[in-house]
C-alpha cells in the first residue's frame, strides 16, 4: 500500500506538464481499451504505446505556447518602452533608423540637430550606450537592437 501511495504522490506532485497530460490521457486510453476489449494485456500495451507519443506532443505544445507567451511579453514591454519615449528621444532613435544602423559615431551625432538631454536620457534608460568602433579608435553611440528594430518597423508601417 505504501508503494501505491508513493506512486500516487509522485504523479500528483509532478511539475512536468507533458508527463502529467500523458499520464492522464494514456490512463484514459488504457481504461477505455480495457473496458472495450476486456483484456488487460491489450490495455497495458495501448498505455505503453500512447504514453511517449502523447508526452512528446504535450511537451512540445506546452513549450511552444510558453515561448510564444514570452515573446509576446517581450514585444509588449518593447512597445511600452517605445511609446514611452519623449518626442526628442524618438528623434534620436529616428536618426539611427535614417542612418540605417544601430551605431553612429560621435562626429555623426554632433552633426545632427539632436537634443543632448534626449541622448543622455536614452543612455540612462540603458537604450543607448557608448562604444568603440572595430578600428579601436573611433568612439560611437550604439542603440539597443530591439528598440532599433521596433523603430524601423514603426517607420515601415507609417510609410505604407
Amino acid at each position: 500500500m505504501e508503494t501505491l501511495e508513493k506512486w500516487a504522490e509522485r504523479i500528483y506532485s509532478e511539475s512536468d506538464f507533458g508527463r502529467g497530460v500523458a499520464t492522464s490521457i494514456s490512463g484514459a486510453i488504457g481504461l477505455s481499451t480495457y473496458l472495450f476489449f476486456n483484456d488487460w494485456v491489450i490495455a497495458l500495451f495501448s498505455v505503453m504505446i500512447s504514453f511517449p507519443i502523447i508526452r512528446i506532443a504535450a511537451s512540445s505544445s506546452y513549450k511552444w505556447n510558453q515561448d510564444r507567451a514570452q515573446q509576446k511579453s517581450i514585444e509588449r514591454a518593447l512597445e511600452c518602452t517605445f511609446n514611452g519615449l519623449t518626442e526628442h528621444e524618438k528623434l534620436v532613435v529616428a536618426a539611427f533608423v535614417d542612418a540605417g544602423g544601430t551605431t553612429l559615431t560621435f562626429s555623426q551625432i554632433n552633426r545632427l540637430d539632436l537634443s543632448s538631454a534626449a541622448i543622455e536620457s536614452l543612455v540612462q534608460r540603458e537604450l543607448l550606450w557608448t562604444s568603440v568602433m572595430s578600428d579601436g579608435m573611433t568612439e560611437s553611440f550604439v542603440l539597443d537592437m530591439a528598440l532599433f528594430d521596433k523603430a524601423l518597423s514603426a517607420t515601415n508601417e507609417s510609410a505604407h
